[in-house]
């Protein structure tokens, strides 16, 4: 068994022992009267109550008891009989069951190594006395009582989920040799197999299925729980709790959750005395909403409390070092929110017992993330922040792209497959050492998946391009041939392959062979694709008519400056210049001026003076009235005026956007930002000199 979360134990125990108390309450009450079949109803949703719980963690011995004890009382509901002493004293053996195995869990966090299988047989097996009746009347009350379901054991129903995977491997090895033989009646023959193994495939699936509501029923005590800790009062409303996903999607996110939920009663909700100061209800309020839609279940954490101060949480990430001043200041709100997903990033004026280390958001976006799942966030100051977590609604058998690349077959997630285009080769520019494409008019960086995996690279006039988008994650994946989609059955990776990030499972293909799942995500991590917000271009009109300086800058790309930023443009011989330890400055003017080279800005990487042409092209800008500095570029190309389109956020700190200027792809460049950069401390105290 894994290990369980303490706070989650013993939300289960309490939980657990007051159903149990109730339920030995109603066993002494129908020993003593006639039969009450409202009262024998709540008996049976207690044990159902409990077994599904214990099941839940699991507690497998706990999950058998209570399962009998579910049978004995369906008996007892179907034919309308009466408490015998038996069946009382059953019973109560059952209740000290269950209560010695709820005190051995919390002793050992384990159901111990008794033996209760005499115990399930009594259950199952007493007999039962029905209610005497006319013999019409008898058998029209044994067939609207007669159970239309039947129980089965979430083993069983794991390996039947194993089979039809195997099944739906053989499934597609048959298709695949069925169109290498066209026989007419083989290919009939197979056909009828393909669609049968879709339904049983569907059908099982659905066996699988369980409620959200399966998970929400932890979470009210949980909830209360915290929100007692916390001094608060908390209101908790479900709703879409029939939606329904596979078990192990369940138990994956229910960690999550429970985080985030945590979060918003600690860090969102109000103390009831300062909600009633802003005018709100001394009761917060936190809605769960589940829903599903083409496949991917969306769930919604809501509270109404007092929303994330993004100029707090700037600060707190500068101080982190996650993000440098000038990026603070350029960031939207939106990109602001994303910083509580870094590691030791926290909202909190202050570390509680509950939360408020930083520590658990960066996890909860991985936990998501193993199971190709994402979280979004949206906040109002005041009004209250959104947690939008989205999954897909079963990990075993997923629609796949299957792509080849180097020679090895891949498959990839449809989920994370936006479109599928032709490129050819000249059409892929280089930005900075990173090739990128221009569609639709907007920057879309690429992967060549053999170069980045290390396999032979081909060179073919015509490129195929997967166009991925996931989660902050938009780029162009290349591959030398894009085969076909198909149904998979994900296989876990092996130890040796689990630390690999680029990979999420691998899948047995039709002809036999062993394919890679490629995780999307990880892909671009590896790439040093960096996120960003996929509107932020978009929403970046056409600016009014500017001058722009066009540079050769780093790496001999082209880069520009608005000119309004630069006071003068200077050719002059290195040796004019002067450098001090990693600091290099000149005399302009009346005055010494402090220079910064673009090159170890972006690269880090510092030139002796010796390294730079003899003459040298610097760009002299003004940043108030008493400080100048000077930015070394490789040449000054030309000076355009024309109107700015902006064809791509910005994706690194110095950088201001990318925009076709003279209908090239040029990087646009934030003065102020390269002068944070390059040590603002030191330029101030050289400038004072």
């Amino acid at each position: 068994m894994s290990a369980i979360d303490t706070e989650d134990l013993e939300v289960f125990l309490l939980e657990s022992r007051d159903i149990l108390a109730q339920f030995e309450q109603s066993v002494l009450n129908l020993e003593k009267s006639a039969l009450d079949p409202e009262q024998l109803n709540q008996m049976y949703r207690a044990l159902h109550t409990i077994k599904g719980n214990a099941g839940f963690v699991p507690f497998p011995k706990l999950e058998a008891i209570a399962h009998a004890g579910e049978t004995l009382l369906e008996k007892i509901r179907s034919t309308q009989a009466e408490f015998s002493p038996d069946i009382s004293a059953v019973l109560l053996q059952l209740i000290d069951a269950i209560r010695q195995i709820l005190d051995t869990i919390q002793a050992t966090q384990t159901e111990g190594d008794r033996d209760y299988s005499r115990l399930i047989v009594a259950l199952t097996s007493i007999w039962v006395e029905p209610t005497q009746s006319d013999s019409s009347e008898a058998i029209e009350s044994t067939a609207a009582a007669l159970d239309p379901t039947i129980r089965v054991q979430v083993n069983d129903l794991d390996h039947l989920m194993n089979l039809v995977g195997e099944l739906v491997l053989v499934r597609n090895r048959v298709l695949q040799l069925t169109n290498l033989n066209q026989h007419s009646e083989l290919l009939s023959a197979c056909q009828q197999i393909d669609l049968l193994t879709n339904e049983l495939q569907e059908r099982v699936m659905q066996t699988r299925m369980q409620p959200i509501s399966t998970l929400w029923r932890i979470l009210p005590r949980f909830v209360r729980n915290v929100a007692l800790e916390c001094s608060k009062e908390v209101e908790l409303i479900f709703e879409g709790g029939h939606t329904e996903l596979d078990r192990a999607v369940i138990a994956a996110i229910k960690d999550p959750l429970t985080h985030l939920i945590r979060n918003c009663i600690d860090h969102g909700i109000e103390p009831p005395n300062v909600r009633q100061k802003a005018g709100k209800s001394l009761q917060g309020h936190l809605m769960l909403k589940a829903s599903q839609v083409n496949g991917t279940v969306i769930i919604e954490i809501r509270d109404d409390g007092a929303g994330i101060e993004i100029d707090q949480l700037k600060a707190r990430s500068q101080q982190l070092g996650v993000i440098t001043t000038t990026q603070s200041a350029s960031i939207s709100d939106r990109e602001a929110l994303e910083l509580i997903f870094q590691p030791g990033v926290s909202t909190a004026s202050e570390v509680t017992r509950v939360s408020g280390r930083g520590i658990g958001m960066d996890v909860v976006r991985q936990n998501l993330e193993a199971i190709s799942g994402t979280v979004e966030v949206e906040s109002q100051l005041g009004r209250g922040t959104l947690f939008r977590l989205k999954f897909p609604l079963t990990l075993a058998i997923i629609p796949a792209l299957l792509i080849t690349s180097g020679g090895e077959q891949f498959a990839i997630s449809q989920a994370s497959v936006r479109e599928l285009i032709r490129i050819e080769g000249q059409q892929i520019e280089t930005l900075l050492d990173v090739p990128v494409y221009r569609l639709r008019g907007e920057i879309l960086p690429i992967v060549n998946l053999a170069s980045v995996l290390k396999l032979s690279i081909a060179q073919p006039e015509v490129l195929y391009c997967v166009v991925i988008e996931i989660d902050q994650y938009r780029f162009g994946l290349i591959v030398d041939e894009i085969e076909d989609t198909q149904d998979i059955v994900v296989k876990p990776l092996s130890k040796q392959l689990k630390s690999l990030e680029m990979f999420a499972g691998a899948t047995i293909l039709g002809d036999g062979k062993v394919a890679l799942i490629l995780d999307a995500i990880g892909l671009a991590r590896l790439a040093n694709i960096q996120p960003q917000q996929l509107t932020a271009a978009a929403e970046i009109k056409e600016t009014a008519s500017s001058l722009i300086l066009i540079v050769r800058g780093v790496q001999n790309t082209r880069m520009g400056i608005v000119l309004s930023h630069a006071t003068r443009l200077e050719t002059l011989p290195s040796s004019a210049i002067e450098q001090v330890d990693e600091q290099y400055l000149m005399q302009y003017r009346d005055r010494v001026i402090t220079l910064i080279d673009l090159q170890a800005v972006f690269t880090g990487v510092h030139r002796p003076l010796d390294q730079f042409d003899e003459v040298m092209s610097i760009v002299v800008v003004e940043l108030n009235d008493k400080q100048m500095i000077g930015i070394i570029v490789n040449e000054i190309l030309d000076i355009a005026e024309e109107s700015l389109t902006v064809t791509g956020a910005a994706t690194r700190p110095g950088s201001q956007c990318y925009a076709a200027v003279q209908g090239q792809i040029t990087e646009i460049l934030d003065v102020n930002a390269i002068v944070d950069l390059a040590n603002p401390y030191r330029i101030s105290e050289l400038a004072r000199r």
